[in-house]
């Protein structure tokens, strides 16, 4: 994200909702077996307590031709793409906001899923 100018306090606030809902995805635990769908909502979370949403998915598996939406994950509000996140699988974390004929924000990393260590597994 790039700004030309003096970001407005609600563009501001807008890119915070986003990064802060960037990193809780980056963050996330999450049990073996869980489909993307059930953990958009983490990035989403703090766009929503604001009354905010954006209209495209999350995130997108990334393989080894490294092309482009590959599946078969998504990290999005699809809720029929059930294929659960898997070791090893890489996908793409990309919150936003945007406002038609305004600005936008779009937060983007890829993330490698790994086994959790946790204290009872």
């Amino acid at each position: 994200t790039m700004h030309f100018g003096s970001p407005t306090e609600h563009q501001r606030r807008c890119y915070t909702r986003v990064l802060q809902g960037h990193i809780a995805l980056s963050q996330a635990v999450f049990p073996e077996g869980t489909p993307g769908t059930a953990i958009d909502t983490l990035a989403r979370l703090p766009l929503w307590k604001d009354g905010l949403n954006y209209r495209h998915g999350t995130g997108h598996g990334v393989g080894a031709a490294l092309n482009v939406h590959e599946g078969p994950q998504s990290i999005s509000t699809r809720y029929w793409i059930t294929t659960p996140l898997q070791v090893g699988m890489i996908c793409s974390n990309e919150p936003g906001y945007y406002e038609d004929g305004g600005f936008g924000i779009r937060v983007e990393n890829l993330l490698v899923i790994k086994e959790a260590d946790t204290e009872f597994r």
